[in-house]
């Protein structure tokens, strides 16, 4: 196959959204990847280049980010993100796999359409309802005067001033997402209930302390299965692919598991 077709083949657009996915690798199980605030799917790439022999991956840009920074309808909260998840899944049955924020998402699906979920993976995802949770310092951000511009400034420091013109004004409107997301998830009562998880969940997680009371608070509601990467910090993906390549076969393994029963 030459070089251009096997690039339209792994970036043919999903039938069921307007979403550009990018399909890779290759196996029985389909594993379906969704990114955090002001990243992309792309982010997943070296932990896709380890398992590409295993299972068939997919991601994309999340509506507000990326090459999904104009779709329709941005910005969004949560629930659209769910429904953006399911369309992308495709009725296919996946191991879904959340960084961040984008494990709020993949919570969500799972709880909507557990048929279509073998195993939920979670990295460092927040939960701001999390009994124990400081949610203080995210609460400034979002209900600051500029939050959009607050919110990027806080994930990127000082590296925000560093940017060019036009890359600012791109993750300012990425920023954009960011608070809209955030902000629905923050309405006074949890968004979900996950003690009606039916699928195994494992979360991932660095020994940093802040972290502590979300793998809590799912080992006793949800029964999580928790997996510590000491040092790994929080884009694990991106630094320690290895590890969180591991996360995604404990996942798959439990996955497997259960469609034997």
């Amino acid at each position: 196959m030459p070089w251009w077709a096997k690039l339209l083949t792994i970036m043919a657009p999903s039938r069921r959204t307007d979403l550009e996915v990018i399909e890779r690798g290759s196996g029985d199980q389909l594993v379906v990847f969704v990114h955090g605030v002001l990243d992309g799917g792309q982010s997943f790439g070296r932990v896709a280049a380890l398992l590409e022999g295993e299972c068939r991956m997919v991601w994309y840009d999340r509506r507000g980010y990326g090459r999904s920074l104009r779709a329709p309808g941005v910005p969004v909260g949560v629930d659209v993100h769910v429904e953006d998840l399911l369309r992308v899944i495709d009725e296919r049955r996946a191991v879904v796999v959340g960084h961040s924020f984008g494990g709020v998402t993949v919570v969500g699906a799972a709880l909507q359409a557990p048929e279509l979920v073998g195993a939920v993976v979670l990295y460092e995802t927040g939960m701001a309802w999390a009994p124990g949770w400081d949610d203080s310092h995210m609460r400034e951000v979002l209900w600051s005067e500029d939050p959009a511009k607050a919110g990027v400034q806080m994930m990127f420091r000082e590296r925000f001033d560093a940017m060019a013109a036009d890359q600012r004004e791109i993750r300012l409107l990425e920023g954009r997402a960011f608070v809209a997301e955030e902000r629905s998830v923050r309405t006074g009562t949890p968004p979900f209930d996950l003690s009606a998880l039916q699928v195994p969940l494992v979360y991932g997680c660095s020994n940093r302390t802040d972290w502590s009371a979300v793998p809590r608070y799912l080992a006793e509601v949800a029964g999580a299965e928790i997996v510590e990467l000491p040092g790994a910090g929080h884009n694990a993906h991106r630094t320690q692919p290895g590890p969180f390549a591991d996360l995604v076969r404990r996942g798959m393994a439990l996955a497997a598991a259960r469609g034997e029963r």
